[in-house]
């Protein structure tokens, strides 16, 4: 596996220095994947929205954040009779529907999501709720309107997680592990080609909108699957097979939608509160870590992003460094090889649970990793630029 590292650094480097993008005012049209209320099991507050966790982020980053969001599906929204349901505990309120319009709100961003029952048809086949429309219709009139209202609005698809498909009713039966691999899967497969083929179908038809995509289900499924298998239980992720979520499942949702609006990565220095599994707190460094590496890469078959709004310079745009890094064989049965300049990086082995299994800090241009004492599946290398603080997370699949 090649890993084309100055290239992934060179677009890092390039994001940092453009200012934080503006979220300050945002309105979604959405259901109960953002805002889950109330939940099975009571929270001390908003846990189980996403919202609540994006304006935590955004305090702790010294930004400013309010919303505002009405409960539905696109063939409810498209009527275009907007109001503001949702308040929050903490959050600011962005829109006072009962006291002035959507085009005198000041909106800055409008967010919008899917039922995640649908994904079965094309987004442009008549929608199984109304068939006098499509999902991409539909969507195509809520842009409309919204651009009508107020001009120079941020647009973002929010990618939910589809429902389960499971042989017993959960709750009470938990379901094998076969059939959560099943819908891990789905998740980052089919599920997830959907959304990108309802969001080529919207840059095709308004491509003045520069519609974003923020992909928060793939990205979770990629988190619990492969970053920190097995170490947060199904029962703290999901409450249901709708699936409804624990307050877990919105942190994580969290922090991928507001690193995907806010275009910079989650504050390190945020605390995480003790409502958030252990695992996930301690491997909140290497999560956020993850989730930015994959949202740079996330780019259309041109090398543009799918998910930032600033001119994010895509991978054909620059210049490939001689002394790429390489990291061989991919597979590994025991043994690979990180080869190039390594003594500009510094270069973490990380088991499956995020656990630094090795250091690699060397002025040699070529080392062995021994990898042959590391369980079956994947493990990570961590790559940090020592120049600018910049990096990379790949992934190492260890098989005999």
């Amino acid at each position: 596996m090649r890993v084309i590292f100055f290239i992934l650094c060179a677009i890092l480097h390039f994001h940092i220095s453009l200012a934080q993008n503006t979220v300050d005012k945002l309105f979604i049209l959405g259901n109960s994947t953002i805002d889950h209320r109330p939940p099975a099991i009571p929270t001390p507050s908003d846990e189980t929205t996403v919202p609540h966790w994006i304006y935590l982020l955004a305090q702790e980053a010294g930004a400013n954040f309010s919303v505002g969001g009405q409960y539905g599906f696109l063939t409810n929204f498209d009527d275009l009779n907007w109001f503001s349901q949702w308040g929050y505990d903490l959050v600011p309120s962005a829109w006072e529907s009962d006291m002035e319009s959507y085009a005198d709100a000041g909106i800055t961003t409008l967010m919008m999501t899917n039922a995640n029952f649908i994904q079965y048809l094309s987004p442009a086949e008549p929608h199984p709720l109304d068939a006098n429309t499509s999902v991409v219709n539909a969507t195509e009139d809520i842009l409309d309107y919204s651009d009508a209202q107020q001009a120079g609005i941020k647009y973002y698809l929010y990618q939910n997680w589809p429902e389960m498909d499971l042989a017993n009713a959960y709750p009470p039966t938990v379901p094998p592990q076969a059939e959560i691999n099943d819908f891990h899967n789905q998740t980052t497969g089919v599920f997830h080609d959907w959304w990108l083929e309802y969001q080529d179908s919207l840059l095709s038809s308004r491509p003045a909108l520069n519609l974003r995509l923020i992909p928060v289900g793939s990205i979770l499924s990629k988190i619990v699957r492969d970053l920190i298998p097995g170490q947060v239980p199904f029962t703290e992720l999901y409450e249901d097979s709708a699936p409804h979520g624990r307050a877990n499942l919105y942190f994580l949702a969290g922090l991928v939608s507001y690193m995907g609006m806010f275009e910079e990565k989650a504050p390190s220095s945020f605390v995480v509160p003790e409502i958030i599994h252990p695992a996930i707190e301690d491997n909140y460094s290497l999560i956020v870590d993850f989730i930015w590496n994959e949202l740079i890469t996330f780019n259309d078959a041109n090398g543009n992003s799918r998910v930032f709004c600033q001119n994010i310079l895509g991978a054909s745009d620059l210049l490939v460094d001689e002394n790429d890094l390489t990291l061989y064989p991919n597979p590994t049965a025991g043994y690979f090889t990180i080869s190039g300049m390594l003594s500009s990086y510094n270069i973490d082995i990380l088991d499956a649970n995020g656990a630094v299994f090795q250091n690699v800090n060397t002025n040699l241009s070529i080392q062995t990793i021994d990898v042959f004492n590391l369980p079956e599946g994947l493990f990570f290398v961590r790559i940090e630029n020592l120049s600018n603080g910049n990096i990379v997370i790949q992934k190492i699949l260890k098989a005999n």
